[in-house]
């Protein structure tokens, strides 16, 4: 099997690359990891040659290029089943599923207050309206699910 390449952003801000970076790195992958720096004003004039959608994450494995992270995710999933990325059972599969895309494309106010920032220096924030409602949608989804 080739062994895929993910084209990534600086892990320590990107969320979005640093799922695919966890899944492939938790499921054993053997990959190539290539960070796209974006420390540029109006983004890396150069990633329009990588990726159709000029952002990352984008994994290419042979001709083959994924971008969206949970769509890079299934896809590992589906070549490494045996990695347990997804549940074996086709409704715990959906289920993952709904919870991950809810995840992906949810909770605006809790992403705007608390951006990424692994470098963050530790501290308290004033979290704006909308926080707290995010926070306790996620505490419901995750108690329901254990």
């Amino acid at each position: 099997m080739d062994r895929p390449t993910l084209y990534i952003a600086n892990k320590n801000y990107s969320s979005w690359s640093f799922r695919p970076w966890m899944a492939l790195t938790g499921a054993g992958v053997d990959f190539e990891e290539v960070l796209i720096p974006f420390d540029y004003p109006g983004g890396n004039p150069d990633i329009k040659a990588i990726s159709p959608t000029g952002r990352v994450p984008l994994l290419q494995h042979g001709a083959l290029k994924i971008w969206e992270s949970l769509a890079i995710i299934e896809y590992v999933a589906e070549l490494y089943p045996d990695a347990g990325l997804l549940p074996r059972d086709r409704a715990e599969r959906a289920l993952a599923r709904s919870v991950s895309m809810e995840m992906l494309s949810s909770f605006r106010a809790l992403r705007s207050a608390c951006p990424m920032n692994i470098r963050r220096p530790k501290g308290g924030i004033v979290l704006p309206d909308g926080v707290d409602a995010d926070i306790s949608r996620i505490e419901t989804i995750w108690r329901d699910l254990l």
